[in-house]
């Protein structure tokens, strides 16, 4: 799996956009006639190949954790000299340069978008395919939840998350067949959770990835997934609404979203 473009944003925002072995800036200033230039390179730590640089059998080569920015000059220096830049060392260099990052200028964090307010109201998501497109294009999602449910429903929760997860770490690389495909499995885990009575709810959230790199802040879509009791639930014009004085009464369990990448 090539990297994400999730994967690819936080690590150009921790290390600062700069090199992590020489602190160099790695992009040009623009020109009247052209764009800025940008020469720095995600790096993979242990090599994808397996006669690649530190090759090893690890579970996510292409996830942040294994990946280390740096400028053209440093990627080949560290490739070339395999023997001085072993996994260990580079690791280091990559926690060091990053936390320093952080306390120049604070950790990444998403915020609101505050010209794209968030919707009040959920779109019922009665098949896999509703689910989906409510999802399509976002970067991360938010789950939520009301305290209180039964095994049975916790675990129909979690078996969807889990799926909708391992779908979404790869929808930058999915066909519109395999779209179809992720829809359809999706489905599966929504008639389970209707079985145990329980309803999916989505909406999309505009956010802004900030700190670290110097500029404009980034967009950054996310998807809020909320999960009701169809008893509690009201229904109208396709829109999943709830009683928020119920749910808080009641209690509710909403898993910490990204908002800080540390």
């Amino acid at each position: 799996m090539p990297i994400t473009d999730r994967t690819r944003k936080i690590l150009w925002i921790k290390a600062g956009g700069r090199c992590s072995i020489c602190n160099e800036q790695l992009a040009t200033d623009a020109t009247d006639e052209d764009d800025p230039s940008v020469f720095g390179e995600e790096c993979h730590i242990v090599a994808r190949s397996p006669g690649g640089p530190r090759a090893a059998d690890i579970a996510d080569v292409d996830g942040c954790d294994n990946l280390i920015l740096l400028c053209r000059k440093h990627h080949k220096q560290v490739d070339d000299q395999r023997s001085y830049f072993t996994v260990e060392r580079l690791k280091t260099i990559k926690r060091e340069h990053e936390k320093r990052e952080a306390n120049r200028s604070g950790p990444g964090r998403l915020i609101p978008d505050p010209t794209k307010p968030t919707p009040k109201v959920l779109k019922l998501c009665m098949t896999g395919e509703d689910l989906w497109r409510a999802v399509d294009g976002s970067l991360s999602f938010k789950p939520s939840w009301p305290a209180g449910l039964t095994d049975e429903q916790g675990d129909a929760v979690d078996e969807l998350l889990d799926e909708l997860r391992d779908w979404m770490d790869v929808a930058d690389e999915l066909s519109y067949r395999d779209k179809r495909r992720a829809g359809k499995r999706l489905g599966e885990y929504i008639l389970r959770l209707a079985s145990v009575g329980l309803l999916v709810g989505a909406r999309q959230r505009h956010l802004l990835l900030t700190g670290g790199v110097s500029g404009d802040p980034s967009p950054w879509r996310s998807a809020d997934i909320e999960f009701h009791p169809a008893d509690k639930a009201r229904l109208g014009d396709g829109k999943l609404l709830f009683d928020p004085s119920r749910v808080a009464s009641e209690g509710a369990h909403s898993p910490a979203e990204d908002e800080r990448l540390t």
